[in-house]
């Protein structure tokens, strides 16, 4: 008999605890207009709500240093933004490299383009 299944929402909690500011932006939107940016001060926690199982792909820049990211979580998880960049290592260039709870590092890469706005 097959099991009855509902859908549920967990939660992604990125935070940034570097020293620079962050973004964390939709992979398919990354360096298009119409794509919702989220900027993450140092120390700011940004809360996501996601379908259990389904996969989300974000970019996530500090300075100069991007990273495309996979999440796909079967429940709450955190990840931060040094966690990210910790990853980056010999066995990046061969795959992806998993930083727990359904959180994978597919690629870091560099983008020396850049914007300057004023500050209020």
């Amino acid at each position: 008999m097959p099991a009855i299944t509902e859908d549920y929402e967990v939660l992604l909690n990125v935070s940034n605890d570097t020293h620079d500011c962050a973004t964390l932006q939709l992979l398919r939107d990354y360096s298009r207009n119409a794509g919702a940016v989220v900027l993450l001060d140092p120390g700011e926690v940004v809360t996501l709500v996601l379908e259990a199982g389904s996969t989300y792909r974000y970019v996530v820049k500090a300075r100069s240093k991007l990273a495309s990211v996979s999440v796909r979580a079967w429940r709450d998880v955190t990840c931060s933004v040094s966690q990210v960049y910790a990853s980056a290592g010999p066995q990046l260039q061969t795959g992806s490299v998993s930083i727990g709870g359904g959180v994978t590092v597919d690629r870091i890469w560099r983008d020396y383009r850049f914007a300057m706005w004023n500050d209020p």
